[in-house]
């Protein structure tokens, strides 16, 4: 099943360049990605009522090739793009009214057994040899990059208004972490052109978090860590 809207891009997730934001892009792809989830009942809420498990989503990698204008008028698109073993990605594209690519998600997720901690094959959760499988409209590697040699720039402490329906840390908040150290005119200069996000682990509210960063030729490495556990990383071009 492939679900098709059309959307008009709300001020409320546009950047001060009056354009998408990339936190904004991760709250457009997830907010459409669990209507399409919704449509099949294998959205998270239904998940933890009817399985006792909620999706984990384990990587997250965007391509962003224009970030679409404010009160721009673009066609959003999310589809299952593999299920298999413990494993489902999923697709969300947003087109122009051209229909060129403005932004490309592939989402890697696995159930979570809240009881057991442990992780469940997809099958057990409601997605079956019936759920539908789209074919891919690109091919999308996520990185292997091992993140080495990073330095501390920056503390938070994990507020409220970041916390999921599970009591764990938001997977955009995460996001929202990384952008907020750069300066509006760095992104204005260089704007974000790809960004993945590996998630390693949760992280709760009160928690406080600790920044890493160290630049690898092209590309910007992010290390959030509670302590000495890391809970997400975050590879950025610009």
């Amino acid at each position: 099943m492939k679900l098709i809207k059309e959307t008009v891009i709300p001020a409320s997730i546009c950047d001060p360049n009056v354009v998408l934001s990339v936190k904004g892009a991760f709250d457009l792809v997830q907010d459409f990605l669990t209507e399409m989830m919704g449509e099949l009942h294998i959205d998270g809420v239904t998940l933890r009522e009817k399985y006792g498990c909620v999706w984990v989503f384990t990587r997250n990698r965007m391509q962003i090739d224009r970030a679409p204008g404010w009160m721009e008028r673009c066609v959003i698109e999310s589809y299952i793009s593999s299920a298999r073993g413990a494993k489902m990605t999923a697709d969300t594209v947003l087109k122009d009214s051209e229909g060129k690519i403005c932004l490309y998600s592939r989402i890697e997720m696995c159930a979570l057994d809240l009881k057991t901690q442990k992780i469940k094959r997809i099958r057990d959760v409601g997605v079956t040899s019936d759920t539908h499988v789209e074919a891919p409209e690109r091919n999308i590697e996520f990185s292997r990059l091992k993140h080495e040699g990073l330095d501390d720039i920056g503390t938070l402490v994990v507020q409220s208004g970041d916390i999921d329906f599970v009591q764990h840390t938001n997977n955009v908040s995460y996001v929202r972490f990384v952008m907020n150290t750069y300066s509006v005119k760095e992104l204005r200069e260089r704007p974000v052109r790809e960004i993945e996000v590996r998630y390693a682990g949760q992280t709760h509210e009160g928690d406080t978090l600790t920044i890493r960063k160290a630049t690898v030729g092209a590309k910007e490495l992010f290390d959030i860590a509670e302590g000495d556990r890391t809970a997400v990383e975050c590879e950025i071009i610009r």
